[in-house]
């Protein structure tokens, strides 16, 4: 909701769907938040998909976007579920000293 304030004033005629709980990765194993948007930018109309999760075992936060300058088709749509279906995270190995 912060990030969409702060885009607020920084674009016009920005509309944005509920934040929705989705899943990502190989086997829909992670949980990440969702959220489609349009807005102006300059003379340029966005429509975009957002996603946002925590990766499995660490403290950080990544965000994928897909965006165009044309709205989203059913064939978008299906490309950005293959996008967040097809992640895959590397965890990182702990380092051990002797």
């Amino acid at each position: 909701e912060q990030q969409m304030k702060k885009l607020e004033k920084q674009v016009k005629d920005l509309h944005y769907t509920p934040v929705q709980v989705t899943r990502v990765g190989i086997n829909d194993g992670e949980e990440g938040l969702e959220i489609q948007s349009q807005f102006l930018r300059g003379n340029e109309q966005v429509y975009q998909c957002q996603v946002a999760f925590v990766l499995p075992g660490e403290r950080v936060m990544m965000a994928f976007t897909y965006a165009r300058t044309t709205p989203l088709t059913p064939a978008d749509m299906t490309r950005w579920a293959e996008i967040k279906k097809n992640l895959r995270f590397r965890m990182r190995q702990e380092v051990r000293t002797n």
